[in-house]
């Protein structure tokens, strides 16, 4: 990415310390110092707070750095299709296994001959946490939004507003998880007492 060594360049050129520039665009000076060390990318609100005060325009700004994001957003979109999709065969899997295991279990089988169905059990329900978090670190470590959001402005399309992004799931983002979560539990709980109960008949 170019943008930190262009921001720190142009910030320079204008005579502004970090603290400076964080004061006239409303952020920590942490921020500046994540964004000129590459560490996280401005939204597209903080790109053209610093293009008015640095007096650039965001493609200088962002020279070289567009096909990155464009490949980023495509590569990281289709990995979180992936690990989606992956989720959900995991999650399906392993209400499976636990019906499999109800299963066994009213039909007399002991504990040894059930261990199987519980390793299986346990490596769907492992596999689908994984896929979650997987889901998770790319979406926090690339900052997907940031980056839609400045491919979208780039291409002279609406970008969405500071208020869209901040919104209740981005308030509250273990709140919001939690609910995603418990939603996944209902619909596997659903499938795990439709699928029992069509065992229950063998």
């Amino acid at each position: 990415m170019q943008l930190p060594k262009h921001l720190k360049q142009y910030r320079l050129d204008v005579g502004l310390s970090q603290e400076d520039l964080a004061r006239r665009i409303f952020v920590t000076r942490q921020t500046i110092s994540n964004w000129e060390r590459g560490k996280t990318y401005p939204d597209i609100q903080s790109l053209l707070l610093l293009s008015e005060q640095l007096d650039v325009t965001i493609d200088e700004l962002v020279k070289g750095d567009i096909s990155i994001i464009r490949e980023r957003v495509e590569r990281d979109r289709g990995t979180l299709y992936r690990l989606g999709a992956g989720m959900l065969a995991a999650l399906l899997a392993f209400t499976v296994s636990m019906a499999w295991l109800m299963w066994q279990q009213n039909h007399g089988w002991g504990m040894v001959q059930c261990v199987p169905t519980m390793v299986l059990a346990v490596v769907f329900g492992a596999g689908a946490m994984c896929c979650a978090l997987a889901a998770e670190h790319i979406k926090k470590k690339n900052d997907l939004v940031t980056y839609q959001e400045i491919s979208d402005f780039l291409d002279g399309k609406k970008a969405d507003s500071k208020e869209t992004r901040t919104g209740w799931a981005y308030e509250h983002p273990q709140l919001a998880n939690a609910i995603k979560f418990a939603a996944a539990a209902l619909i596997g709980l659903i499938v795990f007492e439709l699928v029992n109960a069509a065992m229950s008949h063998f």
